[in-house]
């Protein structure tokens, strides 16, 4: 897709989004899943448009994510790695079987998913929150695969899939975080493989955006590691929990026939 002309009011409103939602994503993980409806709603862009830019701009702005918790020991590599494995076949099935997928279900059901580990997180955990909890390779490979699988089909990123079934396990807030940025670099890379092959991408709207991104996620991520780890998993529940909420009452609109 040839690059759309940009006014200088657009151009301020995508910088305004993209660093507000990139300080959300780097101090909680989530935020990325409202950058399209901003761009389509709020600023007019193009669906397809938004959603092939947005996608393409957070395979960078997830490897300065990457790095800035790297850095700061918040990654358990172990994890990261069969993650990331299990996601990059799954994502492709994923990639093929959208067209057929009943999008109002499995929008409900991942609204379920958030409310509950939203809900899960704001609860006193039953473990010191900076102990670490050494999930098994077969629960990564099927938290990886399935990540993968319904992050393509619904074009919602790998951290909004992921940091509730981690919170519903117990994982260390911190490395939840950085394990749901992980996962994201290979889901949206294969998607973007995709849509430059369809020839809907932007790229000075994704390279804006990816900018955007990356420095708000340079202001969250230290935010993130400041708070405390109780107060931070409180934090990010209420934010999971809002999101959650949000999509069922969508889904809830759709099949009424209200939007």
């Amino acid at each position: 897709m040839a690059n759309a002309i940009m006014s200088p009011e657009l151009v301020c409103g995508i910088a305004l989004a993209g660093v507000v939602l990139g300080i959300a994503i780097g101090a909680t993980g989530i935020g990325g899943v409202l950058l399209v409806p901003i761009l389509t709603l709020a600023l007019g862009i193009d669906v397809k448009r938004a959603i092939a830019a947005t996608l393409l701009s957070y395979v960078p702005s997830c490897l300065v994510a990457v790095v800035l918790y790297a850095r700061r020991g918040s990654i358990p590599w172990r994890e990261a790695s069969l993650l990331c494995l299990a996601s990059v076949p799954a994502a492709w099935l994923g990639a093929r079987a959208a067209a057929h997928a009943p999008a109002t279900l499995l929008e409900a059901a991942i609204g379920a998913l958030l409310l509950a580990g939203g809900l899960y997180a704001l609860r006193t955990p039953r473990i010191a929150p900076a102990q670490r909890i050494a999930l098994a390779p077969a629960t990564l490979l099927g938290l990886g695969g399935s990540t993968g699988f319904v992050s393509a089909m619904t074009g919602a990123g790998g951290a909004f899939m992921l940091l509730p079934l981690l919170l519903l396990l117990d994982t260390p807030v911190l490395a939840a975080i950085g394990l749901g940025q992980a996962i994201a670099m290979p889901i949206a890379g294969l998607a973007s493989l995709v849509n430059f092959a369809a020839g809907l991408v932007d790229l000075r709207l994704a390279a804006g955006l990816a900018v955007a991104l990356a420095a708000g996620i340079a202001i969250g991520t230290p935010i993130a590691h400041a708070l405390p780890q109780q107060r931070l998993r409180r934090l990010l529940g209420l934010v999971v929990a809002l999101a959650g909420t949000a999509m069922l009452l969508r889904t809830t609109a759709r099949l009424l026939g209200v939007a």
